[in-house]
């Protein structure tokens, strides 16, 4: 059930062993190993050297199957993404694996020989020799014979990362499964439906992204890998989970490293014990298939026990989920963090509970059978069904924290292409929470819009932490000034985080939301929801945000003297189009970067209680490592905050990546305090602009969590406008995440300044 038996045929292996072993006796090999060091000499198989014109050549080249193999016998890393290949190319397996052509199980066609052609055929022949050809070469063009020359042969790097997404495959041949060295595995967006039993000797992979193909189950290859952490299926046609079966490694696949290129996987033991499904899988997409509940049985009897993320997103899904019959209860799963269920719409609801600190995305389903136990909500397992034997002021407590709602769609922004060999391109997209559909365009003329930036110091934090009175905002009706009703929409954004993306490419990605709303938003509403006409009015739009939020609406929608240089305003003088932009509304934001409170090293913050240690935050400080837009709430990340104040590394952070504006002599590096809110606001009295925008500032009187408010109000109240300040008594920062807060004078103050 669980192995595999071996070929026939004589291994391929001893083949490659034995063409190692000749090559170490080589001339070649010898001439290498002169000079190389001392200690190089220990090492039985030497490596080519290739000289810089060769890298820089490589590097110039056009995208071609013979340069990308060129370029992985040096880096074990070999992409061949969107070259319309409708199979993979012998040459992978010959060169990187020194395998004879004949060998292969799909060998590439036989050239045809003169003599093989049918009689009658005619051919035209130009007796004269080229020029320049050696005596060899011309009498081998006369006597048809030539002793080919022997092609040294030199062992590649083992291959770590194969990328062969976005071609026309339809079969995966039998040699993958001896590159044992594989770790990460890409063939998304082709078309396969199967994969070969060879997938099962990769016992080091632990990405395998097997998305957008027409795949109906799961291959039984892929199910006992011991080191798969990631498996992307989705965009499939899946219907159903079966884990019968399950296809194990072959004889070969378990002695992989003995005496074969340069690492080791130890043999296991017991050949014939039964291995887990799944032992270590952390991630696991099956969004975007055809899945029912029933299809989902085999989950319920498999413990999935290192499950983090599972992703069920727009499936068939019917009826009623209940979570422990279905295997995503906190004893199956025991640290899931995330579980993925938005826009099944015909799910009417979940039984049962899941790990108490998992989110459950509900988004865009039919819940009507049930509450769901898991909102966004700062608590998901506080929800609880309601009894006769409840006190009253329990129950309006327990419905209060089940009224906050999700999402109604969730759209891309932005896409941004990857940045380094191993990543991926970066969407960064949006939350938006609409109005009853019976309210919608109610007035003939679209809703006001709020777009509130989530907080985190720009270093954590996703669109996921919209307080849930900003949540609950579209469903509440409004009485405008002019007294009419209405409702409001609100938008939710993820954006880049520091410190892999600079201040400035986080501002950036405000302007390209900004963009992306004026000139998309209304037509994809209009064929998300199936409308005739626009849903928002952008001529009424307030920016909004909590804490390093509040500071992306103060910055995005404050406006600088024309007469500052570009310098003097850090290369950002807020959105390039403030048109529809009506009012601000920062809540208890960072203002001042270049304020003491952010230089004080506090160890350990009070409000933690314990240090956070270097080693934790350390994954999370690499300016190299690709950039992100969302960081789970209580996740790992979570402690950079904290770590930061702890050492006092803000505004550094912000700025770590950032690269100089500008040339020559004119170029230059923003500067903390020129990005500061005081500074600005102080600038444009300075030199003439002294009316802002409408602004309502919230911060709370108990609040550490930022610096002090004062020298920013004293610089918003030197300017006219109207400027609204809501002191909260012994109020902490982020006040307004209790469900029990509504915020009724703020919203009183926004039907005044925007509807």
């Amino acid at each position: 059930m669980f192995g595999r038996d071996s070929p026939a045929r004589p291994s391929i292996r001893e083949q490659i062993a034995a063409k190692r072993a000749e090559y170490a006796n080589s001339p070649a090999a010898r001439r290498v190993a002169t000079s190389s060091s001392a200690n190089s000499s220990s090492s039985p198989i030497p490596k080519k050297t290739f000289n810089k014109q060769e890298e820089e050549e490589d590097q110039l080249a056009d995208k071609t199957v013979n340069g990308e193999i060129k370029k992985a016998i040096r880096s074990g890393k070999l992409d061949l993404c969107s070259l319309s290949l409708s199979e993979i190319p012998s040459e992978v397996y010959t060169t990187l694996l020194g395998i004879p052509e004949e060998e292969l199980s799909n060998p590439p066609p036989k050239k045809i020989l003169s003599s093989d052609l049918p009689q009658g055929s005619k051919l035209s022949v130009d007796s004269t020799p080229p020029k320049g050809l050696s005596k060899d070469d011309e009498r081998s063009l006369v006597f048809g014979s030539k002793v080919a020359k022997k092609n040294e042969w030199i062992e590649p790097e083992e291959l770590t990362s194969f990328r062969i997404a976005e071609n026309k495959l339809n079969k995966i041949e039998r040699e993958i499964g001896m590159f044992g060295a594989l770790e990460r595995l890409d063939l998304s967006r082709n078309q396969l439906k199967d994969l070969p039993n060879g997938i099962a000797d990769l016992l080091r992979l632990t990405s395998l992204d097997l998305s957008f193909n027409s795949f109906t189950s799961l291959p039984p290859a892929v199910l006992v890998l011991p080191a798969l952490q990631v498996l992307d299926i989705s965009h499939n046609a899946i219907q159903d989970l079966s884990f019968a079966n399950p296809i194990g490694p072959s004889e070969d696949g378990l002695a992989y490293g003995a005496g074969f290129f340069t690492t080791s996987f130890e043999r296991q033991a017991q050949l014939k014990m039964k291995r887990p499904i799944f032992p270590v899988l952390r991630s696991f997409n099956l969004g975007f298939n055809k899945l029912k509940i029933p299809g989902l049985k085999e989950l319920g009897k498999t413990n999935l026990t290192a499950m983090r993320v599972l992703n069920l997103e727009s499936n068939l899904l019917q009826g009623v989920l209940d979570f422990e019959e279905y295997g995503m209860d906190s004893n199956s799963m025991p640290i899931l963090v995330s579980l993925i269920l938005c826009r099944n719409t015909n799910l009417r609801g979940t039984n049962g509970k899941v790990w108490e600190d998992a989110k459950v995305d509900l988004s865009g389903c039919n819940l009507l059978e049930s509450n769901p136990q898991h909102s966004s909500s700062p608590s998901p397992n506080k929800s609880r069904k309601l009894t006769h034997e409840q006190p009253e002021q329990e129950k309006s407590e327990t419905e209060t924290e089940q009224n906050i709602p999700n999402p109604d769609l969730t759209l891309v922004y932005r896409t941004l292409p990857a940045e380094t060999f191993d990543s991926e391109p970066l969407s960064v997209d949006f939350d938006i929470y609409l109005p009853p559909k019976e309210k919608f365009n109610k007035n003939g003329k679209g809703h006001a819009l709020v777009i509130w930036f989530h907080g985190g110091g720009l270093l954590q934090g996703n669109k996921e932490n919209l307080p849930p009175h900003f949540r609950r905002l579209p469903s509440i009706n409004l009485t405008s000034t002019k007294g009419e009703e209405e409702n409001i929409i609100v938008i939710s954004p993820n954006y880049r985080l520091s410190p892999q993306t600079p201040i400035l490419g986080i501002l950036d990605d405000v302007n390209e939301l900004l963009t992306y709303i004026r000139t998309k938003l209304n037509d994809r509403l209009k064929v998300e929801l199936k409308i005739q006409e626009n849903l928002m009015d952008l001529t009424r739009i307030c920016l909004s945000g909590g804490s390093a939020g509040g500071y992306l609406a103060l910055i995005a929608g404050l406006s600088v003297p024309k007469q500052l240089s570009d310098e003097e305003v850090g290369g950002y003088r807020g959105l390039i189009d403030k048109s529809g932009i009506k009012c601000l509304a920062p809540f208890y934001p960072i203002t001042d970067l270049t304020d003491e409170f952010w230089a004080t090293e506090t160890d350990p913050v009070p409000w933690k209680g314990v240090s956070v240690p270097h080693a934790d935050a350390t994954p999370h400080l690499n300016p190299k490592s690709p950039s992100i837009c969302t960081a789970i709430s209580g996740g790992p990340r979570s402690i950079l905050y904290p770590y930061m104040l702890q050492h006092g590394l803000f505004p550094s952070l912000l700025f770590r990546n950032q690269k100089s504006i500008g040339y020559g002599l004119d170029s230059f590096r923003p500067s903390p305090l020129s990005l500061s809110i005081p500074y600005r606001l102080n600038s444009s009295k300075t030199n003439g602009l002294i009316e802002h925008l409408p602004t309502y500032f919230v911060y709370g009187t108990i609040d550490d969590k930022v610096q002090p408010m004062n020298k920013t109000l004293n610089a918003f109240e030197a300017l006219k406008g109207n400027f609204k300040i809501e002191k909260i008594e012994n109020g902490d920062h982020a006040y307004d995440e209790d469900p029990q807060v509504e915020c009724e004078e703020f919203r009183e103050w926004l039907v005044k300044t925007l509807l």
